[in-house]
């Protein structure tokens, strides 16, 4: 394979010198143009190698190539690319970053340095750039493909996990609009319209949902949600959580609605027993807060306490709640 491998050489070295030996017998102005092909013709030269390694698994020996292809030609996206994919295999994953981001300047369509990128920066555990390069590739095929269903779904996604609700609402309105008896969508919008406190159009839409399917026990439950958050119809938010619950009788989430239901009717003792329920199926920092608010209800301090320090424990940060926990502690200060 050596004597292989030394031939193929030999014969890109002699090709080369032709190269150069025709620039010789130019005019001037035709010189500068030769030297510019013999450029090229090295930069080819180096990238064939560098192809031939990498079919070869050779991969430290392609990367020199390509190096040097680099020399001659630094704006070919091809041989930047080619760079990238080389580091990351031998894990120089700084050297596969500089080399990708190049792709994007020389060739902002190319999508293959964006998976490729992403897939270092979760490996990297910095995945907001992740996010970032999936967001970039998704929008490029939304652009391309705009009836592409799935495309909106994951970006509406991406954006929801990353708290971008306006984002996210974008698209799936935009899946509506294709799609506009789908009450999975329909679900997912009246949620993130409830998320950025949009109740006219929460209620309406899963209210829509409901009414197209009977049965949909997320739209059932959230709507219920809604409505015992805001103090508002909680007869019917008692019925459609019950309804939930009826579909899917053993969700921890449906039966912390339920219970915080009970909560806003003044039923303390059932809400408990409904929260004590949700407890056993689902860890939650919403529930463990709600149960709070209830012994709280019952003047049973102690109990407070400790279910609203559990709820920060798993959410920190609950501004709200930090403010309870301060209160309750003023409280029992005076009252001893």
């Amino acid at each position: 394979m050596y004597n292989y491998m030394r031939g193929v050489k030999s014969t890109i070295t002699t090709f080369c010198l032709f190269v150069l030996m025709i620039s010789v017998f130019c005019s001037s102005s035709e010189a500068f143009l030769y030297q510019e092909k013999l450029a090229t013709s090295k930069s080819v030269a180096h990238y064939a190698m560098g192809q031939v390694y990498d079919l070869l698994g050779l991969t430290k020996w392609a990367i020199l190539e390509y190096e040097a292809a680099a020399k001659f030609d630094d704006s070919s996206y091809l041989i930047h690319l080619r760079l990238g994919v080389d580091y990351a295999r031998l894990n120089m994953l700084k050297e596969a970053e500089k080399e990708l981001k190049k792709v994007n300047i020389f060739n902002p369509d190319e999508l293959q340095s964006h998976y490729l990128l992403a897939l270092i920066y979760s490996s990297q555990k910095d995945y907001s750039k992740a996010t970032d390069e999936y967001e970039l590739i998704l929008k490029k095929f939304s652009s391309s493909e705009p009836q592409n269903i799935d495309i909106y779904a994951y970006l509406g996604q991406l954006y929801y996990s990353q708290k971008k609700y306006a984002q996210a609402i974008e698209q799936f309105e935009t899946l509506l609009s294709l799609q506009p008896d789908n009450v999975d969508i329909m679900y997912i919008l009246g949620s993130l319209y409830f998320e950025t406190s949009d109740l006219s159009n929460a209620i309406e839409t899963l209210k829509k949902a409901i009414k197209i399917d009977p049965g949909h026990d997320g739209s059932l439950n959230t709507l219920a949600f809604i409505y015992a958050e805001h103090d508002m119809h909680l007869d019917e938010a008692l019925h459609l959580a019950r309804q939930a619950l009826e579909i899917s009788p053993k969700n921890g989430a449906y039966l912390d609605s339920l219970g915080w239901v009970y909560f806003k009717k003044g039923l303390f003792e059932e809400s408990l027993d409904s929260l004590r329920e949700a407890d056993k199926y689902l860890n939650d920092p919403i529930i463990y807060d709600h149960m709070g608010d209830v012994y709280y209800h019952l003047s049973q301090y102690d109990d407070a306490f400790k279910y609203w320090k559990l709820s920060l424990e798993l959410l920190p940060d609950q501004d709200k709640l930090i403010k309870k926990i301060e209160d309750l502690k003023i409280k029992k200060q005076v009252s001893n």
